[in-house]
């Protein structure tokens, strides 16, 4: 039989057919089952009775069943599909269209293929909508989106063969692994914290507190120990512009009043201006990377990175400030709060696995430690949606007492409260605030000179 394809709609419906009568024609000794189920997936068949052969066959396949004609009727029959599936009529063509039993895994590829491309076809639809409804102050996002949808397509899970399989196939492998002292993938520059966590590529982590706790201080202040290491860096400021964000990193790095920069020339003394000469040259050399725009999703996140990775071959710690300011890539406007909260949170966990990035996001908690005698947080305070504490593998909660009593004997100091932990211990690591440089100082280690 020669093949044919519709070009209009990129399907083989013998390729369909040859595939399926393989299976029909199943016997102990010669079972193409497994071989066609490692190549389609939910959605690949064109014909609508060809999905419901396909449905009928696992069921009787995974059941440890026969898979022959008669058995795939009765279970179409019991289902109440057997007549839009084709009928015994429609079973028996299929049947006698079977492939052999080399060939079927060939046809089987065939099937995703073409499905494969019919997604691409419906992906370039949707970019040409997009395109025609974009809104002109956010284009950018728009093709992240749709760039976004393009990388997931290219990747095709169907080719991640290396998340399946025996859990011993790769024991010895992973066992040879634990023999090799591996560097953490970031590091946040507080010793204590860097000792309790090992930060590793596909991580989530959230940095949580409720309003004037230090986040940003905390964040810009990772980003900057992470990128002087020499790692890559990249910070989404949702809520800070440019010129906000400049102050604080050369506050916190040359020490520097951050109110005499804020303020410019007419409170910048000589010795802040040799202060910010001297380290200069060093903040302009990092290899950390901002994006200011306040309309940030997973895709632009995505988008990002790639470029990073692009330019330095490695996966960089990223910084969202702050989640709960972040759109989904859908845009929706009548989505709930809790919706979008959940998608984003879930859709960075997966970015993060997916690019081998260490995901840092902040967030907001709701007024729960004002309620509490000592005001100290807890997870419970996280604010929107549940899925945060789900979905991140380590939560970090910031935490102060002296916001709350200044005449605390703990003035100075910020609590690291490590509440959820997924590869270790939890714990709270105690660092120094110190606002006017719009800094937080590890307490582990002696103070740099003065310089």
């Amino acid at each position: 039989m020669t093949m044919t394809l519709d070009q209009e709609q990129a399907v083989s419906v013998e390729a369909e057919s040859r595939a399926l009568g393989a299976c029909l024609m199943a016997t102990p000794s010669y079972d193409p089952v497994a071989d066609v189920a490692r190549a389609v997936r939910e959605g690949d068949w064109h014909e609508p009775a060809h999905e419901l052969v396909w449905l009928a066959v696992q069921r009787l396949h995974g059941a440890g069943r026969p898979t022959g004609v008669p058995a795939v009727e009765a279970q179409l029959r019991s289902t109440g599909d057997l007549e839009r599936a084709g009928g015994m009529v429609g079973l028996s063509r299929l049947a006698s269209e079977a492939c052999s039993a080399a060939e079927a895994g060939h046809y089987a590829d065939l099937v995703h293929g073409y499905a494969q491309v019919r997604r691409y076809q419906q992906a370039l639809v949707r970019g040409m909508q997009g395109a025609r409804q974009a809104d002109p102050l956010s284009v950018p996002d728009t093709i992240a989106a749709h760039q976004a949808e393009l990388e997931s397509l290219a990747a095709d899970d169907q080719d991640a063969d290396d998340t399946f399989g025996r859990f011993g196939d790769h024991l010895d492998a992973h066992l040879d692994s634990l023999a090799v002292s591996v560097p953490p993938s970031a590091v946040t520059g507080f010793t204590d914290l860097d000792s309790l966590m090992k930060l590793m590529p596909g991580q989530m982590i959230l940095v949580a507190a409720r309003p004037a706790m230090g986040k940003s201080a905390f964040a810009l202040g990772v980003a900057t120990a992470n990128a002087r290491k020499g790692g890559p860096t990249l910070v989404h400021s949702l809520e800070m512009g440019r010129a906000e964000v400049s102050n604080r990193i050369l506050s916190a790095r040359a020490r520097v009043a951050f109110h005499h920069i804020r303020d410019g020339v007419d409170s910048l003394t000589q010795d802040d201006w040799d202060r910010l000469d001297r380290h200069t040259p060093e903040l302009k050399g990092l290899p950390l990377w901002m994006d200011y725009s306040a309309r940030v999703s997973p895709a632009r996140i995505r988008s990002r990175i790639k470029t990073v990775i692009r330019e330095t071959g490695r996966a960089p710690l990223v910084i969202v400030d702050y989640l709960q300011l972040m759109q989904t890539d859908q845009r929706n406007a009548r989505q709930s709060t809790y919706d979008r909260v959940t998608e984003i949170s879930r859709e960075l966990k997966i970015l993060a696995s997916d690019t081998g990035a260490v995901i840092i996001a902040l967030a907001q908690l709701n007024r729960g430690p004002e309620q509490r005698q000592d005001k100290r947080p807890a997870v419970s305070d996280l604010r929107d949606s549940g899925a945060l504490e789900q979905d991140a593998d380590a939560i970090i909660l910031l935490h102060r007492e002296d916001y709350y009593e200044p005449e605390s004997e703990r003035s100075g100091e910020t609590d690291l409260i490590v509440a959820k932990h997924r590869n270790g211990p939890t714990s709270t690591v105690t660092v120094a605030h110190q606002f006017h440089y719009s800094r937080l100082r590890d307490m582990s280690s002696a103070e740099e000179p003065a310089l």
